[in-house]
Order: structure tokens, then sequence, then C-alpha cells
């Protein structure tokens, strides 16, 4: 009789501890497409095996579920500055998990001396992160600011040669210049933004997490990817689908995967950075902003 306890005892653990390993591996991220896409490249096939990874343009469906009660996302990854201002205002149950991009703008035009000639510096995203760099790093240039309403657009005025120099954010500015070339015009990168701004950059999309969420395996793997130079990128990339990532070609993606700073640091170790940029947009950091 206590041999057969002992057996049902222990068949009894092995179900518990099964259960437990999917409901871990059953991971529901949601996420911009772009850069930020990049930090999941590595683990993208162990999480779809069990779970999912939904990726969306713009920042709506974002919003949408970083407010909802019973959001079915485990993970958001979302622009810093819009994740902690819901925190704030105690619109989310979400927590701050990690950092992973730092940042990846730059001013692409036909050369230096441009930055001292009179006329329009094409650029994006008034009112928003690109906007508080520009003013932040305050580059000296004779150049007029004129603020458009897409990146695409400062491409256009680019390759158009309406413009000489103008912000783009990679993987779009290597693309740009890649299709300039093309055409017998000669584009670069003029300024790194994220240099001016500090060594390190500034925070930009952070990993939020459904407040007493763990899952230090997958943690652990993405900051892997992410610091080891991104191992198998190229084949990683080509197995996903390039255009479910929302990026441009495989190769113009790995050669501007430096440029695009994906490195994930948590939060915890990076609490400073995170003040810094928040007082940029009047956010007030505090650590309970960040998991637990």
């Amino acid at each position: 009789m206590k041999k057969l306890m002992n057996i049902c005892l222990c068949m009894m653990t092995s179900l518990l501890m099964v259960g437990c390993h999917q409901e871990r591996s059953a991971v529901h991220i949601l996420c911009p497409t772009g850069a930020p896409s990049l930090a999941l490249v590595g683990e993208y096939e162990n999480i779809t095996k069990d779970g999912n990874i939904q990726l969306v343009d713009g920042t709506d469906q974002l919003i949408a579920e970083l407010t909802k009660a019973d959001s079915e996302y485990d993970i958001i990854i979302a622009p810093i500055n819009l994740g902690t201002q819901l925190i704030a205002k105690g619109q989310t149950d979400y927590r701050l998990q990690s950092v992973l991009t730092w940042g990846n703008l730059y001013y692409v035009g036909t050369s230096q001396d441009a930055l001292e000639k009179t006329g329009e510096l094409a650029l994006f995203g008034e009112g928003a992160v690109p906007q508080k760099i520009v003013e932040t790093v305050d580059i000296q240039t004779q150049l007029e600011p004129h603020y458009y309403s897409s990146a695409t657009l400062v491409q256009q005025k680019l390759l158009s040669g309406q413009v000489e120099v103008g912000m783009l954010a990679e993987p779009l500015a290597s693309a740009t210049i890649a299709k300039a070339k093309q055409s017998g015009m000669n584009l670069s990168v003029l300024v790194d933004l994220q240099k001016e701004y500090g060594t390190q950059g500034y925070p930009q999309a952070a990993m939020f997490v459904k407040e007493g969420y763990q899952n230090d395996e997958l943690f652990q793997a993405i900051q892997d990817f992410t610091e080891n130079n991104y191992p198998d990128l190229k084949e990683k990339l080509e197995s996903i689908g390039i255009d479910q990532l929302g990026l441009p070609s495989v190769d113009i993606t790995v050669a501007s995967i430096e440029r695009q700073n994906v490195h994930y640091v948590e939060a915890h170790q990076c609490e400073d950075e995170i003040k810094q940029f928040l007082e940029l947009f009047n956010i007030t950091y505090s650590s309970d902003m960040l998991v637990s």
C-alpha cells in the first residue's frame, strides 16, 4: 500500500511539473514592428512553438493592451515613455522589466559641409521621441529644421535631392543610403544622435510585463542574443520572414544591426538613464515602475 501511494505521489508530482512547464513556455508577446522586434529574433522559434508574438504598427494597440485589465499578453514591448506614463497615472498593471533598444536616429546627408549650409533639415517625429532627442543634443547647423509626418517623407526628400540632410532611423537610414547609391548619389551617416546624447544612447523600446510575471530563462536568452553579436541573425531573419518583422531586406538589416542599438539591459541596472530620459517628457521616475 505504501509503495502504491509513493507511485501515485510521484505521478502527481510529475504531472504538476509538466503542467507548470507548459504554463511557463506559453508566452504571449505584443511588439512593434521594426528595430524592437530584433530583440526577439533569437527566441522567435521557441516562443511561437506554444505561444505567440503579435507584431503591430503604431502605438494604438500597445496602449489598448497595456491599459486592459485582462490582456492576453504576458509581455508588451513599447516606447519607455509611453509605458511609464501609464504606470505613473495608475492606468496599467504592467511593470518595466528591461530596456531593449537604445536609440537608432541618425542625420543622413551628402557631406559634413552640408550642415554648414543654409537650407532645410528634414526631420520627423514632431512632439515625440525624435524631436526630444534633436532638441537635447542640439547639433550645431545652419539648416532650418522642418518636420514631416513620417520618416518615409524624409527619405523621399533626400533621394529627390530636395534636401541635403535629413534625420532617419535605422534600418531605413541604411536602406536610403543603398538606394541613393543605385542612383549615383552619395549619402552617408553624418551624425550619430545616440552618441551625441550619451555613451550608451537613450532608453527607447522597453519590455513591460504583467505584474508578478517571471520568465528568467527567456529574459536571459534575449540578453545572451543581443550581447553576443546576434548569432545566426541572417539565417533567423530568413526563417522568420523579413516582412513579418516590418524590416527592409535581410542584408540591410544585418548590415545595420550595430547602429540599431538592440541591447537587453534590466531596468534595475540602468535606473539613472531611465530617470534622465523620462525627465524630457516631464515623467517623474519611481522605482515602483519596475518589476519587484
